[in-house]
């Protein structure tokens, strides 16, 4: 159950309160959803603000903080993109606004997990809205109707 609370957690943001999550909707997440993939988290690794790795497991992300706490995904699948190509590896931020430390997030991905789909935006494959970006794959039909009714949208436009 911990391990559930701590994804949920990983998986919220908010701009303002780093303890309240934002509520997204599955539509305004598609709208800022340049790649759906499918991936496992192979790891996890921490940076400060300067991209220097951190290793020290107390320390902590948070509003005042320039760390960042990454999930490094292994790509299994390209679902859907705009990319010409979409790197095998990606390292993925957690919502740094979060109250994390490294050890806590390390400790909930000891090991490779099952595959996730994985809503990811621009060139550098990022949340689309900070802590949003991992979904079940049980949803993966219905988030690629989502994606391509939003991009039929677009280009109508």
């Amino acid at each position: 159950m911990r391990k559930y609370l701590v994804l949920f957690l990983c998986l919220i943001s908010n701009y303002v309160f780093a303890s309240f999550p934002l509520e997204v909707s599955d539509k305004a997440l598609i709208e800022k959803t340049d790649h759906v993939l499918i991936g496992r988290v192979i790891g996890v690794d921490m940076i400060d603000g300067n991209g220097k790795q951190i290793h020290d497991l107390k320390a902590k992300t948070g509003p005042k903080s320039q760390n960042s706490i990454r999930l490094i995904f292994v790509i299994d699948e390209v679902l859907e993109t705009n990319s010409k190509s979409v790197p095998t590896k990606l390292f993925v931020p957690l919502d740094s606004f979060m109250h994390f430390s490294f050890g806590q997030i390390k400790e909930e991905y000891p090991e490779v997990t099952e595959q996730r789909l994985l809503l990811l935006s621009g060139n550098k494959f990022e949340p689309p809205v900070a802590g949003h970006f991992q979904r079940n794959l049980q949803d993966k039909e219905y988030y690629l109707e989502l994606f391509k009714t939003n991009k039929s949208l677009k280009q109508d436009k």
